[in-house]
């Protein structure tokens, strides 16, 4: 089924101050909101007061009505979810697998992730298989983009942003396009704080990122205009260089006339673990880098949609908390509680590399398994 994701065009809301004053705390993870009594008498407004409370009140209307319109232009996800839900299954890809998941989960998947084979340009470009084996998969495909060939150096993102690789991404473009995914959803240059990648960057270089990932986005979008458009960095991962903790958002965002979503990797390892509530207060925010919470509330400030392409547990030998079915439920906690601009969210199954399967096939996490199927 084609499903459009169109971009939100939400306001973030702000507290009124009308008879109480209401205290956003860590709004995205846990969706509260403080409410603190006061002497209603020695509160009453002023005609000034009143009049900014009006114009408040119109503001938050205004965004529930373009809330509820992006939602209507969204499509139903295959799964009559409130958001567009699936998984990277793990293991050989194909569309069969991938429908299995969804079989053993009770639940269809809306969405479901490939990446392209990127040692050198020519096999970027010439990866259109990566397309081809999800053929039959129900649902939308999300394709992770790079920015750069595994090898390469992060300097040659100058290259990128002259325009010349443009024939590279405009075939990957034109491939999905003219193989039925031309609404896929393009992960360009993710997870760019993390070190791990050729494109990764630094505050020193991220206007050199900037301008290739709006290149690319614009090449993609001539050639294949239905594209979404997401910008997804590593949540818990620190921008080197960086003066503020969030700064992997700020630096590093191309700007809203390209970016459709905007999303972030997290696992149950590091900062953005838990086994308690304590723990994932911490995880939502952490102290050196940005969690889900900050990045939500990016995506909701800028109007944009969320998208977490990539969440899962993470084996004790990763730093992680092994079979933790408490992560499972604070992730659906929070994905409720940002129901308004969630538009996708994928479970990273990864048997090999992450010990998180939670499927039987490879039963490693079977209590967080029982959770995620009674949950999802």
């Amino acid at each position: 089924m084609a499903l459009r994701l169109s971009p939100f065009r939400r306001r973030a809301r702000r507290p009124a101050r009308v008879g109480t004053i209401l205290t956003t705390g860590l709004t995205l993870g846990l969706g509260a909101v403080a409410v603190i009594p006061v002497n209603t008498a020695a509160a009453t407004p002023t005609a000034a007061e009143a009049r900014s409370a009006e114009s408040v009140g119109a503001t938050r209307a205004a965004a529930r009505a373009k809330g509820a319109a992006a939602r209507r232009h969204l499509g139903t996800p295959v799964s009559k979810k409130r958001w567009h839900s699936g998984a990277w299954v793990g293991g050989h890809m194909s569309a069969e697998r991938t429908n299995r998941w969804g079989a053993w989960r009770g639940a269809v998947n809306d969405v479901t992730l490939t990446f392209p084979e990127y040692a050198t340009w020519k096999t970027m470009g010439d990866s259109a298989w990566h397309v081809d084996t999800f053929k039959g998969a129900t649902g939308r495909l999300v394709y992770g983009l790079p920015l750069l060939p595994r090898e390469a150096q992060p300097a040659q993102l100058k290259d990128v942003a002259a325009g010349r690789h443009d024939a590279t991404f405009r075939k990957i473009a034109r491939d999905l396009r003219t193989r039925g995914r031309g609404d896929a959803v393009v992960k360009i240059g993710w997870e760019a704080n993390g070190s791990w990648t050729a494109y990764r960057s630094t505050t020193a270089n991220a206007a050199r990122y900037r301008a290739a990932w709006r290149r690319v986005a614009k090449v993609m979008a001539t050639e294949s205009p239905a594209l979404v458009l997401s910008f997804e960095i590593n949540c818990g991962s620190q921008l080197k260089g960086q003066r503020n903790r969030i700064d992997s958002l700020t630096r590093l965002y191309p700007g809203d006339d390209v970016v459709d979503l905007v999303g972030c990797s997290a696992y149950d390892w590091a900062s953005l673990g838990a086994t308690t509530e304590r723990q994932w207060r911490s995880a939502l925010r952490p102290a050196r880098s940005p969690g889900l919470a900050d990045v939500a509330a990016f995506a909701r400030a800028r109007g944009k949609g969320l998208s977490i392409s990539e969440w899962g547990l993470a084996s004790t030998s990763r730093g992680g908390h092994g079979d933790n079915p408490f992560y499972l439920r604070k992730m659906k906690q929070f994905f409720d509680a940002n129901a308004d601009i969630l538009v996708l969210e994928m479970y990273f199954n990864e048997a090999t590399t992450m010990g998180n399967s939670l499927w039987p096939e490879t039963p490693q996490n079977p209590r967080a398994a029982a959770v995620y199927r009674q949950l999802w």
